[in-house]
């Protein structure tokens, strides 16, 4: 077995387990264009997560469809502005004390 290789693969699952969340974070921020919001969770996870044209615009629209976010087309351009709901705003805030709770006992496990 070549470990980095399966190594890797975790790390990418791993990963992707975070982009919405973390889509979320920043968006909490500020309402922002994809390509900024990409540029963010790179800058907020010291470019360990990068988060690719191709791939956040699918996650975005999912996330719209569920309500927790809201996608805004400025009349000048054809480019959308992306904000928190107010349901992605209370969604944010159960999230974030999920993960605590969820990141808290991996720690545990860790440390065991």
């Amino acid at each position: 077995m070549d470990l980095d290789k399966e190594l890797q693969k975790y790390e990418i699952e791993f990963k992707k387990g975070f982009s919405k969340p973390l889509i979320l974070f920043t968006l909490a921020e500020k309402p922002d264009y994809p390509f900024q919001i990409s540029k963010t969770v790179r800058e907020m996870t010291k470019d360990k997560i990068s988060i690719v044209g191709s791939n956040i615009y699918p996650i975005l629209t999912n996330m719209e469809k569920s309500g927790i976010i809201q996608g805004i087309k400025e009349e000048e351009s054809r480019k959308r502005v992306y904000s928190l709901t107010g349901d992605g705003k209370d969604f944010l805030t159960s999230l974030q004390q999920t993960m605590k709770e969820f990141v808290d006992i991996i720690q545990e496990m860790i440390d065991a």
